[in-house]
C-alpha cells in the first residue's frame, strides 16, 4: 500500500500566531499523510517521485489515529492564538480609550469633576513649590555641611595651636593662648580688639537698652569728630559700668552714633583677674597723663572720671556727692592739646551696687583700695555681683573750650588750673542735681 499526501483545509479560523500578524491571513496547512489502497506493484520505483517505502502491518491504523488527532490539536492552538490576539487588542483599546478621555477632559474642561483649569494650575504650582523646596533643602544641606566642615577645621587648628603653645612654654603659654581666643589679627597701640568688641556688643546693648534703659540727653554737645574730653561723675561699686555705657551710647546712638570713645580706667581695676584684659580689649585705657595725651593727639574722644577710686567705692549715703577732683590733670590736658571739655552727669549708676560697708582688712591683703559690702554681696555669692536694674540717664552739658579762652600756655599756671577744675566740678554737680529733681524713681 502506498501513501498519498492530501491537504486538509481550515474553515473559518484566523491563524494569527503562525500566519502574518499584520494581515491576519492563515498559514498554509501542513501536509498530512493518509493511507491509500494503491497496490505495491503500481508504486513508482525507488528514488523516483512519489516513492514510499514498504509499511509494516498496523501502520494504517496509526496513520488514521494521527490524522484524526492532528486537526484537533491545530484547532486548539489556533483558538488559543486567536484568544491572545483578542486580549491584546482589547487591552490596547482600553489604553486608547483612556488617553482619548484624558485628552477630551483637558481640552473640554468641566466634563469630569475636578479636572478644571484652576485645579490644574494649582497642581502645577504645587509641583513648582516642591521643586523649589527640594532645591532649598539641598542648598541648606550643602551650607550646613560646609559650615560643619569649617568649624571642625577651626577646632583642629585651635588644638594644634594650643599643643604648640604647651611645647613652647608649658601651661603658662597655653593659658595666654586661651585668653586670646577670638582675638583680632591686629590691635591698636592700647590693646583695643575690634573683633572682641564686636562679639561683646550684644551684651553691652542688652545692658544699655533692656537692663538699665539708658537715656541720652544733650548728646549733640559732643563734637562729631576731633579731640574732646568728656568729664563725668564716677560710680559702679565693682566694675566701671558707667564708662562702658557712656562709650556704648555715644558709639551707637545718633547724632553721635559711630563716634568712638576711649574711657580712662583707674589702675587698681587691672589688678582683678580678667577684668583688666577685658576692659582693654573693649577699648578702655589705663589712666595716665601720657596715655590720655597720646589719645587726644590721635583725635580721639576720651572719657575721664576725676573722682578716681573714691568715686567708684563711695558709700550709698554719699551717692551723687562728688568727691574732690584730684590735681586737675584733665584741665592741664585740655589746655595743652586744645581739646574742649564736655561735662557729663550720669544718673542711676550709683545705685546698682549700694555700698553699705567696706572690708579694709581684706583690701590690705589683696592690695586693693577697698572691698565693698553690699546688700547682696558676699551674702549671695556670685549672684551678689549682678547689678540692680536701675533707670539711667546720661546728660551732656555745653562744651567748655578752656584753651581758646585762656591759651595753651595757661597749662603752667597751677592756680588757674585749680580754678578751672572747680568750675567743671561745679558744672557737673549742678547737672546731677537737676537730673535728680526730674527723676521720679530709681527704677522707673
Amino acid at each position: 500500500m502506498a501513501r498519498r499526501v492530501v491537504q486538509l483545509p481550515t474553515r473559518g479560523v484566523r491563524h494569527v500566531a503562525d500566519g502574518d500578524a499584520t494581515t491576519g491571513e492563515a498559514a498554509p496547512p501542513a501536509p498530512v499523510a493518509v493511507a491509500s489502497p494503491t497496490p505495491l506493484d503500481d508504486a513508482p520505483p525507488e528514488g523516483s517521485e512519489g516513492f514510499a517505502p514498504p509499511r509494516h502491518p498496523g501502520a494504517d491504523r496509526e496513520d488514521e489515529a494521527l490524522r484524526r488527532a492532528r486537526p484537533r490539536r491545530r484547532r486548539g492552538a489556533l483558538a488559543a492564538s486567536a484568544g491572545a490576539a483578542a486580549e491584546r487588542a482589547a487591552r490596547a483599546g482600553r489604553q486608547d480609550a483612556t488617553i482619548a478621555s484624558d485628552t477630551a477632559a483637558t481640552t473640554r474642561p468641566g466634563r469630569r469633576a475636578g479636572a478644571d483649569p484652576f485645579a490644574e494650575r494649582l497642581r502645577a504650582l504645587e509641583r513648582e513649590i516642591d521643586e523649589v523646596l527640594a532645591g532649598a533643602e539641598a542648598s541648606a544641606d550643602h551650607g550646613l555641611v560646609t559650615a560643619a566642615r569649617g568649624a571642625a577645621e577651626e577646632l583642629v587648628a585651635f588644638y594644634a595651636d594650643l599643643a604648640r603653645a604647651v611645647r613652647r612654654g608649658g601651661v603658662a603659654e597655653a593659658f595666654i593662648r586661651l585668653r586670646m581666643i577670638g582675638a583680632a589679627e591686629r590691635v591698636d597701640d592700647f590693646g583695643y580688639d575690634a573683633a572682641f568688641a564686636a562679639r561683646m556688643a550684644p551684651l553691652l546693648e542688652f545692658l544699655y537698652q533692656r537692663w538699665w534703659r539708658v537715656g541720652l540727653e544733650g548728646v549733640e554737645h559732643v563734637p562729631p569728630s576731633g579731640r574732646v574730653l568728656l568729664v563725668a561723675n564716677h560710680s559702679g561699686g565693682f566694675f566701671p559700668y558707667d564708662a562702658l555705657m557712656l562709650a556704648h551710647g555715644i558709639g551707637t546712638r545718633p547724632p553721635g552714633g559711630g563716634r568712638e570713645v576711649r574711657p580712662l580706667i583707674e589702675d587698681f581695676v587691672y589688678r582683678f583677674p580678667f577684668v583688666g584684659p577685658v576692659l582693654t580689649r573693649l577699648g578702655a585705657v589705663r589712666a595716665s597723663p601720657e596715655n590720655a595725651e597720646r589719645l587726644l593727639g590721635a583725635e580721639h574722644a576720651v572719657a575721664v572720671f576725676p573722682e578716681g577710686a573714691k568715686g567708684v567705692g563711695k558709700y550709698y549715703r554719699d551717692r551723687y556727692r562728688l568727691q574732690r577732683f584730684a590735681r586737675g590733670g584733665f584741665v592741664t590736658l585740655a589746655l595743652r592739646t586744645g581739646a574742649p571739655l564736655v561735662p557729663v552727669a550720669i544718673i542711676g549708676a550709683e545705685e546698682i551696687h549700694p555700698v553699705i560697708a567696706k572690708w579694709q582688712w581684706l583690701a590690705r591683703l589683696l592690695d586693693l583700695p577697698y572691698v565693698p559690702v553690699t546688700p547682696t554681696f558676699p551674702w549671695l555669692g556670685a549672684l551678689g555681683l549682678i547689678p540692680l536694674p536701675t533707670k539711667w540717664r546720661i546728660v551732656f552739658g555745653p562744651p567748655l573750650d578752656v584753651a581758646a579762652e585762656h591759651g595753651r600756655d595757661a597749662a603752667e599756671d597751677d592756680l588757674l588750673v585749680n580754678r578751672l577744675k572747680e568750675r567743671v566740678r561745679e558744672q557737673v554737680h549742678r547737672m546731677i542735681v537737676e537730673a535728680l529733681r526730674a527723676r521720679d524713681s530709681v527704677f522707673t
